[in-house]
């Protein structure tokens, strides 16, 4: 902006998140004026709240407005639209009717005229005919569905045995139904317990383990640090910029 004169500009917009009724109380309060003339602001026309500031004034009126919660603008004092000639009134809808446009030789049909000429409406569409003579209405009261039409359902018989709850830590199965097991007999006699370390199986009892046979007459060792074919990942080294580094004295 240039150091000419500059016109705080309010269309009745509010900030984002704001109430309407705070934002109406909050210009009551900076303006020091009563509800009516703050009520006047919010008609939708550009109104300037202060005319002919300078900039940094304009710019701290701003603020103070836009944090009340008005969307305001700067505008320059020359080019502002509180400047501009006021809009014609628009002309009442009945009388704009009632006068006939003689100048363009139109006028205005009725209102429920057929604008179209015979010749160019559609043609109407041929009546249907509905046989009803086999339809009638029933009595409001009863089923509307007669007998022979009702589906029968089907009763689904449950057969539900004698059955009774045993009480708790009865044993479910009878006496008869209980199978006896056989006890197993064994003989530690001749048991023994071995000696930590000793090995259990006899000489005919352990596997026969073949060795693998494995040449290695074409392998070798590589020296250190030769490349042994690996992929390698494209990493570009990083150089930093420490032409601004210094080491600071270590008795300071």
């Amino acid at each position: 902006m240039s150091a000419s004169e500059f016109d705080i500009i309010f269309r009745g917009d509010i900030v984002f998140g704001h109430q309407l009724a705070e934002v109406k109380a909050k210009l009551q309060q900076l303006f020091k004026t009563d509800a009516a003339k703050v009520d006047a602001l919010f008609t939708g026309r550009p109104v300037p709240l202060k005319r002919n500031l300078d900039e940094a004034t304009a710019n701290k009126y701003r603020d103070a407005l836009i944090k009340a919660g008005a969307m305001v603008e700067i505008c320059s004092s020359d080019t502002s639209p509180a400047n501009a000639a006021p809009k014609p009134a628009p002309v009442p809808r009945r009388a704009a009717e009632a006068a006939p446009s003689v100048a363009s030789g139109w006028t205005l049909a009725p209102l429920g005229s057929d604008l179209l000429p015979a010749k160019e409406r559609p043609p109407q569409p041929a009546p249907v005919s509905v046989d009803i003579s086999g339809l009638s209405l029933r009595a409001a009261e009863g089923n509307l569905v007669d007998a022979s039409e009702v589906h029968e359902e089907l009763s689904v018989q449950v057969i539900a045995p004698d059955l009774g709850l045993a009480a708790v830590g009865t044993d479910l199965i009878s006496a008869d139904e209980k199978l006896e097991l056989p006890l197993v007999e064994i003989e530690l006699e001749d048991w023994d317990i071995a000696e930590a370390g000793s090995d259990l199986l006899t000489e005919d009892e352990r596997p026969i383990v073949l060795p693998a046979i494995v040449e290695v007459g074409d392998y070798g060792l590589a020296p250190a640090g030769s490349d042994l074919g690996q992929l390698k990942s494209n990493v570009k080294p990083v150089t930093p910029d420490i032409s601004g580094l210094r080491l600071a004295d270590s008795g300071s």
